[in-house]
């Protein structure tokens, strides 16, 4: 029960920021494909069948979907989530000076940090996951677009709002290092950074998923360290 009250705890002062990533992807997201399905929405495969021309055979491989459109536009929404709940879970409680009176409660060090890590990971699914699964369906549905979505573009989707996931746990961690800014305080960010990059950069699905669940891991492990002993 207690686990249940700090996780609605933490629900309940993260909704206004998970509203406003979902009301952002939905708003830019769903106007990018509405102005790509009123003004038309070609590549150059779907030219050249249009013109009747011929078209080379592995052209029909690599034919874009108008959903790739808002790829820009998840990635960046889920690395501000990311950012904006780190802070909200694990830096302002130091700003304001409440760690004291969270951690001195009669529930342990690790029900909280469990109930803060599951606030987010339920608002990253219920906010940017919905809403992407709700834009995936919109492109998909028969006779929108010439070239509807495949389900590689709705995994890569995911792969984005796992980003943003990491991106929480590296501001999570640099929150709560008591290291100097000029030192290793800011290691957190800096390796999701590097996380981001190597996702972005990377070719095949599995391999950015590996690099997803390796850098979580690491940040998660460090993380989980620094919370058990640290002096609030």
């Amino acid at each position: 029960m207690r686990f249940l009250a700090l996780l609605r705890k933490e629900l309940r002062e993260s909704l206004p920021w998970l509203l406003l990533a979902a009301i952002v992807l939905l708003a830019i997201g769903g106007f990018l494909l509405r102005q790509a399905q009123t003004y038309g929405w070609y590549d150059w495969s779907a030219r050249d069948f249009s013109s009747s021309s011929i078209t080379r055979t592995y052209g029909l491989y690599y034919r874009r979907s108008p959903l790739q459109l808002t790829g820009p536009v998840l990635l960046l929404t889920s690395i501000g989530l990311g950012l904006v709940l780190g802070v909200r879970h694990f830096w302002i409680p130091y700003f304001t000076r409440t760690w004291p009176f969270l951690i001195h409660r009669s529930v342990s060090r690790s029900t909280i940090f469990w109930a803060k890590l599951a606030a987010a990971a339920i608002g990253f699914t219920a906010s940017v996951g919905l809403l992407w699964l709700v834009l995936y369906r919109y492109a998909c549905r028969p006779g929108r677009f010439p070239t509807p979505p495949t389900l590689s573009v709705f995994t890569e989707g995911w792969l984005f709002v796992l980003l943003g996931l990491v991106v929480y746990l590296g501001a999570a961690l640099t929150g709560l290092s008591t290291a100097r800014w000029y030192t290793t305080k800011v290691f957190g960010l800096a390796f999701a950074g590097i996380v981001i990059c190597i996702v972005i950069f990377q070719c095949r699905l599995a391999y950015a998923f590996a690099a997803i669940i390796i850098g979580a891991v690491i940040l998660l492990s460090q993380i989980i360290d620094t919370f058990a002993k640290r002096e609030f």
